[in-house]
C-alpha cells in the first residue's frame, strides 16, 4: 500500500468517526486514485487529461465516454480504454480495465467495481480486511525468510571470499611446486634418454644374433615347405613320370572344391592353369601355392565341422582382442612424452650376460622414473588449470555463490530424476532405466536483474532437433533446493531453485493493471 493510500485510509476513518468535520472537500469520483482527486473539482468544468475537450463536470461518470483518453469515465464501463481504481482499504489497491465494472464479477476486494450490482443484497462482500491480514502475514513470513536468508548469505559471502583467497594461495604454491616438478621431469628425461642409448648399444649384438636366428628359421621354413611340396607332388604323381597329368588330378580329392564327388574341368583348369600337365618345377613355383590354399581351406572346413563352438569362441576372442587393441591404441595416443625403447622386448632376454641385464634394468628404472615425474607434472598442470577456471567463473558480485560451485541437487518426478550441479551441468535420468541425458552445461548469468537466472546450454542434441538448454530461476530460500523442472518448449527446460545467496531486499513493485488471468468470479 502506497503512502498516499495510507493517508487516504486514515482520512476516511477520521471522517467516519468525526462527522462534525466537513470532509466533502476531499471526496473523489468513483474509480479515481486519491492522488488524482485534485484533478476532479466538482464546481469547475472538467478538462480531459489529453487536452482534447473541456466538458461540464456533470459529464464525469455519466456512463457516456466524452474524452478519447477515457479520463471522464473512471467509475463506469463506458470507455473501452478506461481503467478503474479499487481503493481496497485494508488491503492493496488495484487497477482493473473499465470493462470489468458492473460485469457481475467481483474484482475489487471492497466490491467497489460492482457499485451498481451491489444494490442487490450480498452481491460483493468486502473482504479487504481479511485478505489484507493474510497478505500481511504472508509478507511477514517472507520477510522473516529474507532476513534469515540474508544472514546466511553474509556467511556465504565470507566463505566465498575465503575460498577465492585459498585458491589464489594454492595456485601460488603450485607454481613453486610445478617449477620443481618440471625440473625433475627434464632431469629424468635426460637420464632416460642416456640409459636408453646405452641399452641400445648393449643390445645391438643380441639384435644381430636375433636377426641371424630369424634368418635361419626362415631358411628352415622354406626348406620344410619345399620338402612338403616334393612330398605332395610325388603323392599326386602316381605314375612317377615327374609330371602331374589331368588323370592324376581327377584322383586327388583335394581338387574337388565343391565336394560333389568329382573334379570338374574348371577345378582342374584352376590348378593346372589350363595346361594338360605340370612339371615339378612349375608345381614348386606356381601350382604349390594354389594347392596350399585348397588344403588350408579343406582343413579349416574339417576343423569347423568337428569344433564349431571352439571356432566361434576363437573368433569372438579375436574380435574382443581387436577392440581392446583399438582402445589401447587410443589411450596410448592421449599420453604425452611416453617414449619407450621397446626393441629389447623382441629379444630373448635369457641370452643376456649379467652386465647387459644390469644395463637393461637401469634403463627400465630410468623410464619408470621419467613416467612418474611426468605424471606428477601433468597432475599439477591440471590442478592449476582447474583452479584458474574456477577463479574465472562469475560467482556473483560478492562471491556469494562460490561455496556452491560443483554442489549437486536432485529432483524426482513421475518419470525422471533431474540433477543440477551448479556451475557444472544438468542431467536427466529416466526412472525406467537408460543413460543420463545432459540438459546443458554451465554458460553464464542472463536476464535482469542479474544473478537471478542461470543459463546451461550445449546439452545433448534432441532427436532431429537442437541441443538441449536449461534456464534455472533462482529465488530466496533458507536451504539450497531444486523445486521444479519443466520443458515449456521442445528441448528447452526451465527449473526453479531456491538458495540463500539471493536473499536480498527487493524494491516495492508498482501497481499494474490486472490481467484476464486474474479476473475471477466471486
Amino acid at each position: 500500500m502506497t503512502e498516499m493510500e495510507n493517508f487516504f485510509l486514515i482520512i476516511t476513518i477520521f471522517c467516519g468517526i468525526f462527522t462534525v468535520i466537513n470532509c466533502t472537500s476531499i471526496v473523489k469520483p468513483r474509480g479515481i486514485a486519491f492522488e488524482r482527486a485534485s484533478l476532479y473539482v466538482p464546481d469547475k468544468d472538467f478538462s480531459c487529461f489529453d487536452g482534447s475537450y473541456i466538458i461540464p463536470f456533470s459529464f464525469v461518470n455519466d456512463d457516456y465516454c466524452d474524452c478519447p483518453d477515457a479520463s471522464d469515465e473512471p467509475g463506469t464501463s463506458a470507455c473501452p480504454n478506461g481503467t478503474f481504481h479499487c481503493a481496497n482499504a485494508g488491503h492493496t489497491s488495484l487497477v482493473i480495465p473499465s470493462s470489468r465494472v458492473n460485469d457481475g464479477i467481483c474484482d475489487c476486494c471492497d466490491g467497489s467495481d460492482e457499485w451498481a450490482n451491489n444494490l442487490r443484497k450480498g452481491a460483493c462482500y468486502n473482504t479487504c480486511e481479511e485478505l489484507g491480514r493474510a497478505a500481511r502475514e504472508e509478507a511477514e513470513r517472507v520477510q522473516k525468510i529474507f532476513m534469515a536468508g540474508h544472514e546466511i548469505r553474509a556467511q556465504l559471502i565470507a566463505k566465498g571470499k575465503e575460498l577465492r583467497l585459498e585458491k589464489q594461495n594454492r595456485i601460488t604454491e603450485l607454481f613453486e611446486v610445478q617449477r620443481d616438478a618440471e625440473l625433475a621431469k627434464n632431469n629424468t628425461l635426460y637420464a632416460k634418454e642416456t640409459a636408453e642409448e646405452i641399452e641400445k648399444s648393449a643390445l645391438e649384438k643380441y639384435k644381430i644374433m636375433n636377426d641371424e636366428k630369424k634368418r635361419q628359421e626362415t631358411e628352415k621354413e622354406k626348406l620344410r615347405d619345399q620338402n612338403e611340396a616334393f612330398e605332395i607332388f610325388n603323392h599326386i604323381d602316381t605314375n612317377r613320370n615327374n609330371k602331374i597329368e589331368e588323370e592324376e588330378v581327377d584322383a586327388y580329392s583335394t581338387f574337388d572344391q565343391n565336394n560333389d564327388g568329382t573334379v570338374s574341368q574348371d577345378e582342374k583348369d584352376y590348378f593346372m592353369e589350363n595346361k594338360k600337365e605340370i612339371s615339378l618345377e612349375d608345381f614348386v613355383l606356381n601350382g604349390w601355392s594354389r594347392l596350399k590354399q585348397l588344403i588350408l581351406a579343406e582343413n579349416m572346413d574339417v576343423k569347423a565341422t568337428e569344433h564349431p563352438a571352439a571356432d566361434d569362441v576363437d573368433n569372438d576372442r579375436q574380435l574382443e582382442e581387436g577392440e581392446d587393441q583399438d582402445e589401447n591404441e587410443d589411450e596410448s595416443e592421449s599420453v604425452e612424452d611416453e617414449v619407450k625403447y621397446t626393441e629389447s622386448e623382441e629379444l630373448d632376454e635369457s641370452q643376456y650376460d649379467e652386465e647387459t641385464k644390469l644395463i637393461v634394468e637401469e634403463a627400465k628404472q630410468a623410464r619408470n622414473a621419467f613416467e612418474e615425474a611426468d605424471r606428477k607434472f601433468r597432475d599439477l598442470q591440471r590442478e592449476v588449470t582447474h583452479l584458474q577456471e574456477s577463479l574465472n567463473k562469475d560467482f556473483g558480485p560478492e562471491d556469494e555463490f562460490a561455496a556452491l560451485d560443483g554442489e549437486c541437487y536432485e529432483l524426482s518426478d513421475r518419470e525422471y530424476v533431474y540433477k543440477l550441479c551448479l556451475f557444472d551441468q544438468i542431467t536427466q535420468r529416466s526412472k525406467n532405466g537408460g543413460s543420463e541425458v545432459r540438459l546443458g552445461t554451465w554458460n553464464s548469468w542472463i536476464g535482469e536483474p542479474k544473478y537471478r537466472t542461470m543459463l546451461y546450454d550445449r546439452g545433448q542434441h534432441c532427436w532431429n532437433g537442437p541441443q538441449r538448454s536449461t534456464h534455472v530461476r533462482l529465488n530466496c530460500g533458507l536451504e539450497p533446493a531444486l523445486l521444479s523442472a519443466t520443458e515449456p518448449n521442445r528441448c528447452e527446460y526451465a527449473m526453479d531453485f531456491v538458495v540463500p545467496a539471493v536473499c536480498v531486499q527487493h524494491n516495492e513493485r508498482p501497481t499494474a493493471p490486472v490481467t484476464d488471468a486474474e479476473h475471477d468470479e466471486l
